[in-house]
């Protein structure tokens, strides 16, 4: 029985299938059925039930599963604390959020390049949603996010906050007083998809004020929100450190809201069972390289209290 089996057999489980688990693992579909030939020949029984479409577990599947992850998962936390990644070679799948990407994900690429030559990246920009699920399934190896990202299986590590705060076209006429959200829900509201982190957040925040959130234009993406919030079509909650030049140069106006949403913290997470070092060193170097500020209480893993925080250039993207 060796380590990479139990991993086989841990992605098989959580993709569903021998081909999923080969795609998740840069493999073709005969290795991992002859990983699986060989753990089920080391331990005398079968594991899969083989007879449908779907790798379905049998009862001594199901009963090796939790101990496979704690090996795994002990394994993976040898090979990151002990393990060197600095000559690593391959491919790292890493997912990306919006924000990150239109701000300092050049700067994070810059610096993977210079420390990890031999390796290649591949890049999904996303929403935070679909990132965990990819992730989850093995599709991505590390997700970029808006957090707090919570799972037992999940390793997360804060990457600083960003403060959100509404805005609207300079032309906008507006009451010298901060408003509530029944105020602003009188206006027409612009509004990142439901599968983004706010969605939820900026839902509870109207339910509180007794008021509905039913933004009148939803999309992905938050660089398209400030563009149709310059363009005068309406509101939208957008983030202060990245739309400050807009701010400045009077193409958007800051609405003063009561109550003030909380920041948002960005985290970088992957499977704890990964027994790659790579991927916990992307993660540490995604913290160094965050241009968030590391303001108020994180909610998932520590931060080292004297990480630098660097003066934050303005992106052209």
């Amino acid at each position: 029985m060796h380590i990479r089996q139990l991993e086989t057999f841990i992605r098989i489980v959580d993709t569903g299938s021998f081909a999923g688990a080969a795609q998740a693992m840069h493999a073709t579909q005969s290795t991992i059925s002859a990983r699986m030939r060989e753990l089920e020949a080391s331990l005398g029984v079968p594991l899969f039930d083989r007879s449908g479409h779907r790798a379905v577990l049998t009862p001594r599947g199901r009963a090796l599963l939790a101990r496979a992850r704690q090996m795994v998962g002990l394994a993976a936390d040898i090979a990151r604390d002990i393990g060197d990644a600095h000559g690593a070679s391959g491919i790292v799948r890493i997912g990306v959020a919006g924000l990150v990407a239109m701000t300092w994900l050049p700067r994070l690429m810059a610096a993977l390049r210079q420390r990890f030559p031999a390796v290649t990246v591949q890049l999904e920009i996303a929403l935070t949603t679909p990132l965990v699920e990819r992730l989850a399934t093995g599709e991505l190896d590390l997700a970029i996010a808006t957090g707090p990202v919570h799972g037992a299986r999940l390793a997360c590590l804060s990457l600083g906050y960003d403060e959100f705060v509404w805005m609207g076209p300079p032309g906008l006429a507006l009451p010298p007083r901060a408003l509530s959200p029944a105020e602003l829900a009188e206006l027409p509201v612009l509004g990142l998809s439901e599968a983004s982190h706010h969605y939820p957040v900026i839902e509870q925040w109207f339910s509180a004020g007794k008021a509905s959130y039913q933004p009148v234009v939803s999309c992905s993406n938050v660089r398209v929100l400030a563009d149709l919030t310059m363009a005068g079509l309406g509101v939208s909650l957008l983030p202060l450190r990245s739309c400050r030049q807009e701010l400045e140069a009077g193409q958007l106006r800051r609405i003063d809201a009561r109550p003030a949403l909380p920041p948002v913290e960005f985290v970088a997470v992957h499977k704890r069972d990964v027994l790659d070092p790579l991927v916990g060193a992307i993660a540490a170097l995604a913290r160094e390289t965050s241009e968030f500020p590391a303001i108020g209480l994180p909610a998932t893993s520590s931060r080292s209290p004297s990480r630098r925080q660097p003066a934050r250039p303005r992106s052209t993207s």
